[in-house]
Order: C-alpha cells, then sequence, then structure tokens
C-alpha cells in the first residue's frame, strides 16, 4: 500500500513540475533568445519518458501536450497527440536500445521538437505555397528546436534526481 502512496506521489510531483514548466515558458520576456522560446514541457515530458518506460512517457507526453496546446496557436490538441506519440516512442527506445543518458535525452528532444514543428510547418505553410518559407523554418522553427533541446539537459537530470529518489522509497533496501 506504502508503495502505490508513493508511486502516485512520484507522479503528482511529476505533474506539478510540468505546471510550473507550462507557466515559465509562458511567461512573456522570459528565456527569449533572439525569437526562440523553449518548450520546457515538452523537453520535461520526454525526460520522463525515459525514466518511466513507454506508458507511463506516453501518458506524460499527452499531459505535456495537452498544457503545452494551453498556449498554442495550433489546433487544440496537436501537441498532446505528436507528445503522446513522442514519447512513446522514447519509452520504447530506451527500455530496448538505448541508455538514459543526457545525449540521448538532447536527441530525443530536438528529434521530437523538429517533428512536431516539422507536421505543422508542412501543413500550415509548406503546403500551401507561401513564399519564404524557407527563411521561417530557419528563423523560427529550428532555433525553438535546439533551444528546447538544450533545455532538456536541466530537464533530464531534475528527472533523474526525482526518480532515484523515489526509487529509494518505493525499494528501500533490504
Amino acid at each position: 500500500m506504502a508503495k502505490t502512496r508513493f508511486v502516485a506521489l512520484k507522479f503528482a510531483v511529476y505533474a506539478a513540475v510540468a505546471l510550473l514548466l507550462t507557466v515559465v515558458q509562458n511567461t512573456p520576456g522570459l528565456l527569449l533568445i533572439g525569437s526562440a522560446k523553449p518548450m520546457l514541457t515538452a523537453a520535461f515530458a520526454i525526460a520522463v519518458a525515459m525514466f518511466e518506460g513507454e506508458l507511463a512517457g506516453a501518458f506524460a507526453g499527452a499531459f505535456g501536450g495537452f498544457l503545452c496546446d494551453l498556449f498554442s496557436y495550433y489546433r487544440f490538441g496537436y501537441y498532446a497527440l505528436m507528445l503522446f506519440i513522442c514519447c512513446l516512442m522514447v519509452g520504447l527506445l530506451v527500455q530496448g536500445y538505448m541508455r538514459p543518458v543526457v545525449m540521448n535525452c538532447c536527441l530525443f528532444t530536438f528529434l521530437a521538437m523538429l517533428a512536431a514543428q516539422g507536421v505543422a510547418f508542412f501543413f500550415l505553410f509548406l503546403i500551401r505555397g507561401y513564399e519564404g518559407t524557407n527563411i521561417l523554418f530557419l528563423s523560427r522553427m529550428l532555433p525553438l528546436c535546439i533551444y528546447t533541446a538544450a533545455a532538456a539537459v536541466p530537464a533530464f537530470l531534475a528527472v533523474r534526481w526525482l526518480h532515484q529518489r523515489f526509487q529509494r522509497l518505493i525499494y528501500p533496501a533490504e
């Protein structure tokens, strides 16, 4: 019974951190470099997926995507769906093939953001034939992907620290 409480507490802490990161990432002027702002919640959700596996990671991605959708100009549910799929894939890859290390987290975050921004860019701008779309992609979307991948480093370290602390509570040394 105590293990269940600690697991519930762990995911409540993850949800609270995701809410806090959503507020921070959407505060006007904060963390702005040029025209790019990082999607801290997405980086955090990917880090959670690396440590918690595919199912919990997919739900963390959907929750983080839902929070990103609250402030997005894309259709509601877009980030929830994209981060759900990306975090599911990250959880499966880390569980079966790759190790949870900082470089992998940065790589996964960059690829997830590139996929999310690339799909939106394709359907919103490229397919409609607007001129200057290459400049838009290079000046707005690519810096967002790179900045979010850089923000994955503290997100990874925070999730790893939280995960290790809760693992000690859930499975104490015999």
